[in-house]
């Protein structure tokens, strides 16, 4: 069964008396423990479908879909929840809140939900295992590399235990030998505890970390492929 499926979606933006025509029929369906790539020319509406995707923005026409759930029809604390809960993000910059520790850098989506630090221990020591970084658990991010940090934000889209977790240019600030071993993790996260992941990238080799690539050119899916590890 899909967990994410997307029917006949179009995304224009008007600018002025210009309309923007950014994505066009985007049709596509993405399986429970997928990690799909897609790939395709800056300013070709890959980081649109993405914020469609995970409920950041909505499309013009069609529909985006999350566990059979049409988002569009989402109340706004509703879509929230969803975003909060069942999805998580990675972004090519890292957002880290600067004056936080790493364990409190990760448990931030967990304190602004209210959870007490009692309840959720168990869960931050196994994200900080997760991505190897135990021992710097009272670092701040001014401590860290630029690939540790990318690594908290990793955990802390984790910490809820998300279904799904969308990458957008994930390793876009990282050296290439980083940027393997962050693209290395993501396909562990994929395999090992079965989550969905759908990254969009411009590095054909960070692409072939997935199970699929998507290619998007000027707003259009130009080819769905499977990718042979």
């Amino acid at each position: 069964m899909s967990i994410i499926e997307v029917t006949n979606v179009n995304r224009s933006f008007q600018n002025g008396k210009e309309t923007a025509h950014v994505l066009k029929d985007i049709n596509i369906s993405i399986e429970k423990g997928e990690f799909v790539s897609i790939m395709g020319p800056s300013g070709g509406g890959k980081s649109t479908l993405l914020y469609l995707l995970g409920g950041l923005d909505k499309p013009s026409t069609g529909s985006v879909k999350i566990n059979n759930v049409d988002l569009s029809t989402l109340k706004d604390n509703e879509l929230c929840k969803l975003r909060n809960e069942e999805v998580g993000f990675v972004f090519q910059f890292y957002n880290l809140v600067p004056n936080l520790n790493v364990e409190d850098n990760i448990s931030l989506p967990l304190m602004i939900a209210g959870k007490s630090r009692s309840e959720y221990k168990d869960k931050l020591d196994e994200c900080l295992k997760i991505i190897g970084m135990e021992d710097k658990r009272k670092l701040t991010p001014r401590e860290l590399s630029g690939g540790q940090q990318q690594r908290v934000a990793i955990a802390r889209a984790l910490v809820f235990e998300p279904n799904i977790i969308f990458l957008d240019e994930p390793i876009g600030n990282l050296d290439s030998k980083t940027g393997l071993r962050i693209m290395e993790l993501f396909r562990d996260i994929n395999q090992k505890y079965g989550k969905t992941i759908v990254q969009v990238t411009h590095s054909a080799e960070a692409a072939t970390f997935g199970t699929k690539l998507v290619k998007l050119v000027d707003g259009q899916i130009q080819s769905i492929s499977d990718i042979h590890q």
